[in-house]
């Protein structure tokens, strides 16, 4: 699901009052917290501005799991692991499936397969297809943070893909 950023502040909070968990952390601050009495379920597809603390235990969280296209990016500060969104494809007919679903592929992870990913035709349609950027706060590209710090694995989700 899809959301707005104020839709999204709202879950943040939503998310952490579930559990009662100080949402004022950021994945950046020196110490994290560490005294947490409930992690967050794995969530596959972070939507918008969010933040999860997952057990260390988790396999989708040990291994920065996301449906997303996404890449790792250079991040200046080593304990903290910053990956992009690549957006998605989509058709550029805007055409749907017989029983009603739109076309979204997931893009290739380099830039020279994703540039002839799009010069291909769509699977449904034979029309063209195009890419949709992930775009964030202020039109900055879509990130995710990821931290390890004790028992806990961190994430922090800057994402906002408009126009779906």
């Amino acid at each position: 699901m899809l959301k707005g950023a104020d839709d999204s502040v709202m879950e943040q909070e939503d998310s952490a009052s579930r559990h009662g968990e100080m949402t004022s952390w950021d994945i950046n601050d020196i110490k994290l917290p560490q005294h947490v009495s409930q992690t967050d379920w794995f969530q596959e597809w972070p939507d918008s501005y969010v933040k999860h603390i997952y057990s260390s235990e988790d396999k989708n969280a040990q291994r920065h799991h996301s449906s997303w296209a996404m890449r790792n990016t250079n991040n200046h500060n080593s304990r903290i692991l910053k990956k992009s969104c690549l957006g998605v494809v989509v058709c550029g007919n805007n055409c749907s499936t017989l029983d009603g679903r739109k076309i979204y592929l997931r893009p290739a992870i380099c830039d020279k397969a994703r540039q002839k990913q799009q010069r291909k035709c769509c699977p449904n349609c034979s029309g063209p297809l195009r890419l949709l950027s992930c775009r964030g706060h202020g039109g900055y590209p879509v990130t995710n943070f990821w931290r390890h710090e004790g028992q806990f694995i961190f994430f922090q989700g800057k994402i906002n893909i408009l126009s779906l």
